[in-house]
This record gives structure tokens, C-alpha cells and sequence, in this order.
């Protein structure tokens, strides 16, 4: 067997299985707070696999910061997943997406190279702008290379990024426009990058031979002027047809449903998986707007495969999620309030996002604990059982806890806005600390008292009794699993 011949083996053999992930980024002026927003779904392989959050000190070479690990990478600081820092910087990483086997065969991954679960800390640790974590990123993918393929959200009060990698040493990123949404599903979105006289344009960046290397192999052609990075590096329609099945089912439908969801952009035809990179909305986005792209599982057509029982097309809320967060830079003059993340462990679309500022001191105890077993005292757990007994009565378990949850955003939003005028006042990070304390005691509160009422629901009309103890959570998550996995192409 020939050298090349090789080559194209591995890199056939590296290309990860997805596991899914859906990421919303909307422009400051295309939001109604003239604020960035973005967010995204953690989709893991395991519902039971407990999410914390860790306030990571600052030190002589890094800056202070917060993150979501698993419970199992928190000790050496892995799948960070989504982060804020001190300077005013966040990070949603990442969305996982494949690159052609051309592209793989000249420049694979990099077993030893970045991944998703080391790739987190060195950014947000060090980045004092977007624009700058983009080039920390870059440089490393283009120095170490890559082990997996993804899309990552970098942002400041000014500006957010997305960077994509394209083989295990290619890479680009691109500007949000300020008047435009972003929106990925597990597949390459950025297209045309900018360029003159084989220079980035202002609002792109990438590794230095990203174009030179396609053409020299000839698997690429460039006439001097724009250059289409997803026909050139990511699997499309026409290069890997086996894939056009789980492509269309699992990536296409997602994406074509947000952008009808913000433009009222027709699905017709989405079966091509040719999309805009960005859109302008219909009307200018809200936090609300996210939250419930990111919560929508089809309902009201008949694809929900929740109400049906009937799986078409993957969902964009699925029981696998680890967590939703939804991130708002906030241009607020106050450091400690610049950044405020919204998370909602387990499944959205059966949760509450639940805010968190940058400038909080403390984690509230139930965020710091949990593991891959039902518990009582986790919110991790507390979240994901009430998950598991919507699901084993959707059409009546799921409009109960999405209009209770509703009615407690409302409330905790206004809660949220009491807090930071008095710490306008006060600069005492303790008001901060208190409100978040409140505002996840509020939220475990309600959750557990739905639960408690499904749980009688249940044992009323059905024969076989179940005690709902730990145990049975154990079995009934991996029941709900099993019927709804959404697994990747």
C-alpha cells in the first residue's frame, strides 16, 4: 500500500462521530438590546453525565474565569464547553462538524492536537478581545493541529467570532455582521471569505495557507478574489452522497427550521444543504428568541418526534443535551455584570435558563456536585429526572412544566434587573452571589414540586407502580435514551 493510499485510510478512520450540538449567534444590532447574544446546546453521547460550574481563579498568567465541565474532567480542567472571563470575553466551544476526506487525505488530524476537551482554558485564560482569541485559536490549530473537526463562538461587548477548522491544520473565521444571526447544526457554515490579492479581507482571518495548500493539491481553485472554504474543506452535499440521508435528517432540518423560525426563509429545498451563512432577522432578536430556537423540537408540526413517537428528523432539544446556555454581553459599564450566562441543565425544552454573571463569587452547592448516578441533591440530577418523566408522558407532562417554567423566567428577569441597580450602588459582589442563590433555589424549588406532582400523575394512571427513587431515575433516563437517542451520521 502506497504512502497516499495510507493517509486517506487514517483520515477516513479520524473523522469523529457527532454527537450534535445547535449554535445561535445573533449581531448587536440585529438583538433588541443592541447586545451580542449567542448560544448553543451541549449535546453529549450519555444523558447521565452531570454538568458543574467552577470559578477558576486568576493568577499571575491568567485571567479569572467560569465554566461548565463534566463532573469527571472538572479536575483537570476539561470540556469546558462554555466560559466568561474577567476581561469581557466568553467562549461557546463547540459545535462539531466534518471535513471532506480530500482535505483529510493532504492535511489529517492530529491525534495529540487540540480537541474540544482541551481547547477551552488556554483561550479564555489568556484573551483580552474576541478578535485576539480568535488568533490564540488559530495559532494553535495551524502550530499543534486538530484531533476532531468544530466551530467555536468567540465574543466581547464589540464583536463575536465563529472559526471552523478545516483539516487537521486549516482553519478560518469570520465577523458576525452586526445586523445578522448565525445558526449551525453539525455542519460547515462559512462559505465565502473574503479576500484580495490572497490577503484576508478586514472581518476575516485564517491559517496563512489555507487557500495555497487546496490549490497545490488541486482539490481547490482560486481566481485571486473570494475563496468558498466549506466546498473546499467540509463534507457537502455532492462529495460524500452515502451521508446525505443522516445529513438531511440529523443537520439540514435544524438549520432550515431557525432560519424560517427569524427570516421566515422558505424549507423549501432544504434537502441541498445550501443555506446563508447569515440572515437578517424578520425582527430584531431577543433573549426569548434564542431560548426558544434552542428549546424547539418541531412542536406544532408533524415532525415532533416527542408527540408523534415517530423520529423523521433530529430535533433541536433533545434528552441528551447536558445543558443549553445562552450567553448576553451585556455592555453594562459594571465589569462584574458585563457578562451574564443563561443555563439550563439537562433538555431545554423541559428546563429553565438559570442566569449567571461573571461577577459572581460563589456557586450555588447544588452546581458544584453530581456524578453518572441519580442523586437527590444535585441540580444536575434534580433537572434531568424531571426531563425523564415528561418524556414518559409528553402530551401531558410537557405543557405543565413549560408554562410553570415561563411564568418563573418572567419572574427571576425582573429579579435580575432589582439586583443590578442595587449593585450599581453597592459594588458588593454579595448581591450578586445573593440573587444568583436565590434565583437557583427559586428554580430547583418549582422543579422538584413538578416532579413530585408527575411522579403522583404517573403511579395514578399507570398499573406498574414505581417507588421514583434513584434507582428507577437510573433506568427510566436510560429507557428515554434508548427511545429517543437522536445519534449522529
Amino acid at each position: 500500500m502506497n504512502k497516499k493510499a495510507l493517509i486517506g485510510i487514517l483520515a477516513t478512520l479520524l473523522i469523529p462521530v457527532s454527537f450534535a450540538c445547535t449554535t445561535i449567534v445573533v449581531g448587536k444590532n440585529a438583538s433588541t438590546t443592541g447586545q451580542i447574544i449567542f448560544g448553543r446546546n451541549s449535546d453529549t453521547k450519555s444523558p447521565a453525565r452531570a454538568k458543574h460550574l467552577k470559578i477558576y481563579s486568576a493568577t499571575a498568567n491568567s485571567a479569572r474565569f467560569i465554566a461548565l465541565p463534566y463532573y469527571d474532567t472538572e479536575s483537570h480542567d476539561g470540556m469546558l464547553q462554555v466560559a466568561m472571563n474577567q476581561n469581557g470575553v466568553a467562549i461557546s466551544a463547540t459545535e462539531t462538524i466534518t471535513s471532506n476526506k480530500t482535505a483529510l487525505q493532504y492535511d489529517p488530524f492530529v491525534e495529540s492536537g487540540l480537541g474540544e476537551f482541551d481547547l477551552v482554558k488556554p483561550i479564555i485564560s489568556q484573551a483580552k478581545t474576541a478578535s485576539q482569541a480568535a488568533d490564540i485559536l488559530g495559532e494553535i490549530i495551524t502550530s499543534r493541529g486538530v484531533s476532531e473537526g468544530f466551530g467555536v463562538v468567540l465574543a466581547d461587548k464589540n464583536e463575536a467570532w465563529y472559526l471552523e477548522t478545516g483539516s487537521g491544520h486549516h482553519w478560518v473565521a469570520v465577523k458576525i455582521p452586526d445586523d445578522a444571526y448565525f445558526v449551525s447544526a453539525n455542519q460547515g457554515r462559512i462559505q465565502q471569505i473574503g479576500m484580495k490579492d490572497g490577503k484576508f479581507e478586514s472581518g476575516f482571518k485564517g491559517s496563512p495557507d489555507v487557500i495555497s495548500f487546496a490549490v497545490e493539491h488541486k482539490f481547490a481553485q482560486y481566481d485571486g478574489q473570494e475563496f468558498d472554504f466549506r466546498k473546499t474543506y467540509q463534507r457537502v452535499i455532492n462529495q460524500q452522497t452515502g451521508n446525505l440521508e443522516n445529513d438531511i435528517n440529523y443537520n439540514y432540518y435544524r438549520i432550515a427550521t431557525l432560519q424560517n423560525q427569524y427570516s421566515q426563509r422558505s424549507m423549501s429545498g432544504f434537502e441541498s444543504g445550501n443555506f446563508p451563512t447569515f440572515l437578517t432577522p424578520t425582527h430584531k432578536l431577543s433573549l426569548q428568541d434564542v431560548e426558544s430556537g434552542l428549546e424547539n423540537y418541531f412542536q406544532g408540526t408533524s415532525y415532533n418526534p416527542y408527540a408523534t413517537e415517530s423520529i423523521t428528523y433530529r430535533a433541536i432539544s433533545v434528552f441528551r443535551s447536558s445543558n443549553s446556555h445562552i450567553t448576553v454581553m451585556t455592555n453594562n459599564h459594571e465589569s462584574s455584570l458585563a457578562i451574564v450566562e443563561y443555563i439550563a441543565l439537562g433538555m431545554p425544552s423541559s428546563s429553565i435558563y438559570v442566569p449567571f454573571y461573571v461577577g459572581m463569587t460563589k456557586v450555588p452547592d447544588g452546581y458544584v456536585i453530581g456524578d453518572d448516578k441519580a442523586d437527590d441533591k444535585s441540580a444536575f440530577w434534580r433537572f434531568r429526572k424531571l426531563q425523564t418523566l415528561v418524556l414518559l408522558d409528553f402530551k401531558h407532562n410537557q405543557p405543565i412544566v413549560r408554562d410553570a417554567f415561563d411564568k418563573l423566567q418572567q419572574k427571576i428577569n425582573s429579579q435580575q434587573l432589582v439586583m443590578e441597580k442595587e449593585y450599581a450602588k453597592t459594588h458588593d459582589a454579595k448581591v450578586i452571589d445573593k440573587f444568583t442563590a436565590h434565583a437557583v433555589a427559586q428554580a430547583l424549588e418549582l422543579n422538584d414540586k413538578l416532579r413530585g406532582q408527575l411522579e403522583t400523575h404517573y403511579n395514578q394512571t399507570h398499573n406498574v407502580k414505581l417507588k421514583f427513587d434513584n434507582a428507577d431515575y437510573d433506568k427510566l433516563t436510560a429507557e428515554m435514551y434508548k427511545k429517543y437517542p437522536f445519534k449522529g451520521f
